[in-house]
């Protein structure tokens, strides 16, 4: 049963799971880099990270920064397993992708990838959060995901407080890809699914994996994008 009152401000919400008001405030457009979704304090294409360096995917679309209310929801859904946080989540994140890209756009999509936990860190928290909001958003856009096809074998430490030197190691031969499904991957358009990006490392090291595989386009949605702590300092 969906809940009379909004997740959010708890004023009456139609029977949705947030009201209109709050829902109009978390669509809110961007400003953000159109390469790696970084947000931008002035309006320019591309934010000085992706000059410096670049990154192996062609476009990151991110729902919002790393900030309240997103950041609540995402912690109630990965840690208290809240799934009305994650339907939350996943609705959000499709209304948002279908604002930025065209019909056309997402119809080339061969595949969802959500990025891959350990199977002891899967166990343990008993779901994985990027699988859940691939599902939400396959259910609404028909894109099929992609399962049993990349695997993470090493459990590595937690990514936040790392440099981004010290997350590259961290991830280093993390990933895999199952043999037999190696055909499967070549001359494909996939997108993956995260929650939270901030470096960028650990797409950076799927996409690598990839687009070793033959992969001929990769995108990245997540639902935050957060602030590099070059940024977080200022």
């Amino acid at each position: 049963m969906l809940p009379a009152q909004c997740l959010l401000c708890h004023l009456p919400s139609n029977d949705k799971l947030i009201c209109e008001h709050c829902q109009k405030v978390l669509l809110k457009p961007r400003s953000c880099c159109q390469h790696c979704g970084l947000s931008l304090l002035i309006s320019q294409p591309f934010c000085g990270d992706c000059i410096k360096q670049s990154h192996l995917f062609t476009q990151l679309h991110a729902l919002a920064d790393y900030q309240v209310p997103f950041s609540i929801l995402i912690k109630q859904l990965k840690y208290k397993k809240n799934l009305l946080a994650g339907e939350l989540l996943g609705q959000l994140i499709t209304q948002s992708i279908t604002r930025h890209f065209t019909n056309t756009e997402i119809q080339q999509i061969d595949y969802l990838l959500p990025v891959p936990l350990h199977h002891k860190k899967q166990r343990q928290r008993g779901f994985n959060q990027t699988q859940l909001l691939s599902h939400l958003i396959s259910k609404q856009l028909t894109i099929p995901i992609l399962l049993e096809t990349v695997k993470r074998h090493k459990q590595t430490t937690a990514q936040e407080g790392l440099s981004l030197q010290k997350r590259k190691k961290n991830l280093n031969n993390a990933f895999s890809i199952t043999p037999d499904r190696v055909n499967t991957l070549k001359g494909t358009y996939i997108v993956i699914i995260d929650d939270v990006v901030t470096t960028g490392a650990t797409v950076n090291s799927l996409c690598q994996l990839l687009l070793q595989a033959g992969v001929k386009q990769i995108d990245v949605w997540c639902i935050c994008r957060t602030a590099l702590p070059a940024q977080k300092n200022r």
